[in-house]
Parts: structure tokens; sequence; C-alpha cells
């Protein structure tokens, strides 16, 4: 959900309850913040996002029961709307680009200073990208190859607007698909227009049905 429609309920995973408690310390009282749900596995963060449907996850990539990357995929099967930021200790390319892949849309490292993760997990929330400042920016190249021009331009949550417009669904719909608000899918397509520098929505959706988007 975006900040713009209200509160957000974030699931936070990392199998140290101490690393959990740090970051729900940050982030109680913010005001874009409803609830915090906790989970120290694969199996509890699968199980508390089927029934709590949460706007965003951090993630943990070193979990007891199942790797990161897995999960996220899972995450974002399991609740499309979902943002997930990625906080590991992990900052090699190929693990980036599989998180990337598997539908996260930011990464910060551990060692990020304290003030970065609350701008990051608005962000995500927002539809935007993040990675942070010990994050090679070559990381991204290897996500982006098969996407064709000009989609190659779209962040990743904006590649996901795009394939839900390209296969039917209207604004509304998309809303609901993403678990955004109706402005806030609009605000997206403006952008998304101004990347392409196409004229309207209908010729976005036209092109991105030939270029097969609408599958992905």
């Amino acid at each position: 959900m975006a900040t713009d429609a209200g509160a957000a309920l974030v699931l936070l995973v990392d199998d140290h309850p101490v690393v959990r408690r740090g970051l729900a310390a940050m982030l109680n009282g913010e005001w874009w913040v409803s609830r915090l749900i906790e989970a120290g596995s694969v199996a509890e963060a699968l199980k508390f996002a089927v029934i709590e449907k949460p706007d965003a996850a951090v993630v943990d990539l070193g979990l007891p029961d199942g790797d990161g990357v897995s999960l996220i995929r899972r995450l974002r099967h399991a609740v499309p709307g979902c943002a997930v930021l990625v906080l590991t200790m992990t900052q090699d390319d190929a693990t980036v680009q599989a998180c990337l892949a598997a539908g996260a849309t930011g990464y910060l490292l551990k060692e990020s200073a304290p003030d970065a993760l609350l701008p990051a997990l608005r962000t995500v929330l927002d539809g935007g990208l993040v990675l942070g400042p010990q994050v090679a920016s070559s990381a991204l190249s290897g996500v982006r190859r098969d996407v064709p021009e000009p989609f190659d331009l779209l962040s990743p949550r904006e590649l996901q607007h795009v394939g839900l417009l390209a296969a039917g669904l209207s604004g509304v719909q998309i809303a609901a698909a993403l678990n955004v608000t109706e402005k806030t899918v609009r605000n997206q397509m403006a952008a998304i227009l101004a990347k392409l520098g196409i004229a309207d929505r209908v010729r976005v959706a036209l092109l991105a049905r030939d270029a097969g988007l609408h599958q992905r």
C-alpha cells in the first residue's frame, strides 16, 4: 500500500529476535506504519503473509528453513501487492540480481546507516526501486537484459504495472492487484508514460502486449 493511502502493515522477516526488535523499534511510531508482524522463518513469514496480507516485507536472506530468494518469490505470489525490501549481509551481484528477479524492489546491507531503512522502505512502498550505497549498480544489468526497449527504462515495479495493463486490467483492477490506491496507479502511469515518451496508456498496453510483457 502506498503511503499516500494511509498507514502500512509491515512484515519483518529475520531469524534473529534482536534484529527484529531493533527494526521494530525503528519503525514503531512512524505515522505511515500501522502495525508490525515479526517472523523468524520462511514458514512463519508465508503463514503471516497469507493471513495478514502485508503491504511490505523486510526480508533477511539467511533463514533456517529455506532461502530468502525463494521466500521473496513466494511472498510476491501470495500477496502480489506486497513490496519487498531485502536487508542482508550479502552483497554479491548474483544475489542482488536473483532477489530483484524474484520480485524485490529494494536491497540494503545490514551495515547501512540506521537512518537508511526508513526512506528505503517508504520508497518501495510507493513503487520505487532502492539499492543501498554499498550495492553495485552493475547488479541491475543481469536482471534487465531480457526486457525489450523501451521497457528496459522501467523499474521492476513499473514493469509489473505495465504487465497488468497489457493483460487488460483497468486502473481499478491494477490498484486491487498491487494493493495500492487508484491515485498511486495514476501517478505511476504518468511516470511510466514520461519515461517511455508515449502519450497514452492504450498505446503502452498494445506495445507491452506485443513485447510479451503481459506474461511476466
